[in-house]
């Protein structure tokens, strides 16, 4: 019972939601860049205990030894599975020895694989997320390789369903909450109107955005403090860089806010070259944005509908058309 890797991609790791409340510890959470898709394909799939591969710009190639129900959300990587097209956002059940082929991210830039009940791997510190940089979580700690054999917890397949609202969001615009150093920069007032483009040196630590050039009065330099998830650090080449989930947990740059947690998923969709603009809100808008995102997903995995049964209703008002 479990998943074979025949080839990895380009970077393919195995994620949850991330390893919390050690950050006082020096280990930063690592886990799901797109929070979004992440949960979306778990709770499609009714995991108890939430966890995928994430594949970034090219997928891999996996075997399924046993049979067992399926998920692919985020990025549209051009599945397919024994040579037939496949689609995102739809339960799939496979059978043994049937091999899901991704390709070329071709919209977003991370894809999430999911298969009911996740898999049988050891946690760290009560995670499955792999943190590259410290070498630790999912398969020893490190991206998936070819070869690997993943272990599937208590596989099972499951009635077929699919969401058919549920989309990636392309909006440019990256809100953040300005934080306690934000009277320190320069021309404050005009940031908004600053774009950036994604370089591509980004990666799970953090996005690093090229432009503009933001100047600080006193120095880029602060006091080393703790670092939350979307910080947005400025240093000394007057470049913002937005600190992700592998990120370092203190820091010494000074720092223009914090992105909204519900704009993350669309900035971990973003491919190096993409083009951003920073937004400042509020922190009241950035909780309440939170709030409506957790319960969408939760309305739209409720709202999938069993593919077998709409086909079936949709057979019976055709006869009745006849």
């Amino acid at each position: 019972m479990s998943i074979e890797v025949i080839h990895p991609g380009m970077f393919s790791t195995i994620q949850d939601a991330g390893r919390h409340g050690l950050q006082h510890k020096g280990l930063s959470p690592a886990g799901a860049m797109d929070y979004k898709s992440f949960m979306l394909g778990n709770l499609m799939l009714e995991n108890d205990n939430p966890v995928s591969i994430e594949m970034t710009m090219q997928g891999g190639v996996f075997k399924f030894n046993s049979d067992v129900a399926f998920i692919i959300t985020g990025a549209d990587m051009n599945a397919d599975i024994n040579g037939d097209a496949i689609s995102n956002q739809i339960v799939y059940n496979a059978k043994a020895g049937e091999v899901l082929t991704f390709k070329q991210v071709n919209n977003g830039y991370r894809t999430y694989l999911t298969v009911k009940n996740g898999f049988d791997i050891e946690t760290i510190k009560g995670s499955y997320a792999t943190h590259t940089k410290i070498g630790i979580g999912g398969l020893n700690g490190r991206t998936l390789q070819a070869d690997n054999i993943i272990p599937l917890n208590d596989p099972k397949t499951m009635p077929t369903k699919r969401i058919n609202t549920f989309e990636i969001d392309k909006m440019d615009h990256i809100r953040f909450i300005p934080g306690k150093q934000y009277h320190r920069f320069k021309d404050v007032h005009v940031i908004p109107n600053y774009a950036y483009e994604i370089s591509n040196t980004s990666d799970r630590m953090g996005i690093r955005l090229t432009g503009e050039r933001i100047d600080v009065k006193h120095g880029h330099d602060i006091i080393s403090e703790p670092i939350p998830l979307g910080s947005i650090q400025v240093s000394t080449d007057g470049q913002p860089i937005i600190l992700m989930n592998d990120r370092q947990t203190v820091g010494g740059y000074v720092k223009l806010g914090t992105v909204y947690f519900a704009d993350l998923p669309k900035l971990a969709q973003k491919a190096p070259g993409s083009e951003i603009h920073l937004v400042e809100g509020t922190l009241e808008e950035a909780i309440a944005e939170k709030e409506e995102m957790i319960n969408r997903l939760n309305e739209v995995s409720n709202r999938a509908y069993d593919i077998r049964h709409t086909s079936r209703r949709i057979e019976q008002l055709l006869k009745r058309t006849v």
